[in-house]
């Protein structure tokens, strides 16, 4: 015989049920639908091959997995466009510092031009402006090129309850 859970916990599993729902709905959101797809196609396949692995052998480490997932998914590009689409993708990406500055309000406002030779701009604009607080930012920019995949639209998250 079981004893029922009170009451006061049933309620508190029930509201961590929808927070995590909602947590994951806005991670979903926060995604293109490129990176959404992505992350469906790997998911999807990660979960068929961990149901496929034998239950009596041991589970391998998460570099092979990664690695039994995209065979896979390169296997079935019908069923994983956005794994597929990869192959036809060419991405370049762009590694630039620059100088920012603090400014009244608290934020920081990009005060130099991109620059190989970063830290003697900053030198020069700390000296020429001693009550000024920089420092130096980064910014990557990737560029992906390639035919579009076909996206799969996002799934709604399953109502909580």
């Amino acid at each position: 015989m079981t004893t029922p859970l009170p009451d006061g916990l049933v309620d508190y599993l029930i509201a961590r049920d929808a927070q995590r729902a909602d947590a994951v709905a806005q991670f979903l959101g926060r995604l293109t639908d490129r990176e959404h797809t992505l992350m469906r196609d790997a998911a999807v396949m990660g979960y068929v091959q961990g149901r496929r692995h034998p239950h009596d052998e041991e589970h391998p480490k998460d570099s092979a997995v990664l690695r039994l997932v995209v065979d896979a998914a390169l296997a079935i590009p019908d069923l994983y466009p956005a794994v597929a689409a990869v192959e036809e993708q060419t991405t370049t990406t762009k590694l630039e510092h620059f100088v920012v500055v603090r400014q009244p309000d608290g934020t920081w406002e990009q005060a130099s031009s991109s620059s190989t030779d970063i830290q003697r701009q900053l030198t020069r604009m700390q000296a020429n402006n001693p009550d000024w607080e920089c420092r130096i930012n980064w910014r990557t920019t990737t560029i992906t090129t390639g035919p579009i995949p076909r996206i799969v639209p996002p799934t709604p998250a399953p109502a909580a309850g």
